[in-house]
């Protein structure tokens, strides 16, 4: 099953990102400290606190498992059952957890591109799509989440070149399958969220909020 979570940022009081800091996986934690901009801190702890939330909830009593991390960057659970992506933006934090192989998930706010970055990270063929387009913001961004969910499910990042990934045949379509791997497009708000699967799988959906993540993580009285 691939489980996706999201939580919108403006539901939480300010101080509770903070709260969960100390709940984060030590190697998380550290990386926190170079997070400057208050913003994306912000979103980055929400994003973890998900994770922790959900791990809680799924294996309650069990200690949170090790980090290890790719020679990119990207983490994982040390005894590699459960694999994990996290993608955020201003009005949405989302998590895909999977037990049916890799993931990769990206959220990104609706934005109408510049003609220089269309140039750059789309395909002739998504450009003239774009150009095409009647809502050009939200032709973009779903090409712009179908690539980075990819790129973030093999662990090869931004270095792969967007430009070599060309959706142009499923421009459009909120399902379909391309480049060996699954793919879930969706509008949601003023987001689009592209989940991209290695593997085919039943995926669940859930919204949580502030109180449900505290029931679970700070153990209230109401829980």
């Amino acid at each position: 099953m691939i489980r996706l979570l999201f939580a919108d940022p403006a539901q939480f009081d300010p101080a509770f990102p903070e709260r969960l800091c100390p709940l984060l996986p030590p190697e998380k934690q550290s990386t926190l400290q170079a997070i400057h901009h208050t913003r994306s801190r912000r979103e980055t702890l929400l994003g973890w606190g998900l994770l922790v939330y959900t791990w809680r909830k799924l294996c309650p009593g069990s200690p949170f498992p090790k980090l290890v991390f790719s020679p990119s960057g990207k983490p994982r659970f040390a005894d590699g059952v459960l694999r994990f992506n996290l993608s955020h933006t201003t009005s949405l934090i989302c998590l895909a957890l999977s037990d049916a192989g890799d993931v990769g998930v990206d959220v990104q706010s609706l934005e109408a591109p510049s003609d220089a970055l269309s140039r750059k990270v789309l395909t002739p063929g998504e450009q003239a799509a774009l150009s095409a387009a009647v809502d050009r913001a939200l032709c973009f961004t779903r090409f712009w989440t179908q690539k980075e969910a990819f790129v973030k499910l093999t662990g090869e990042g931004i270095a792969r070149g967007f430009a070599t990934l060309d959706f142009t045949p499923f421009s459009g379509q909120a399902s379909f399958s391309a480049f060996g791997a699954r793919f879930l497009t969706e509008e949601r708000g003023d987001a689009v969220v592209t989940l991209c699967a290695a593997e085919e799988g039943t995926v669940s959906k859930q919204d949580v909020t502030q109180k449900e993540m505290e029931n679970v993580l700070f153990f209230c009285a109401d829980s």
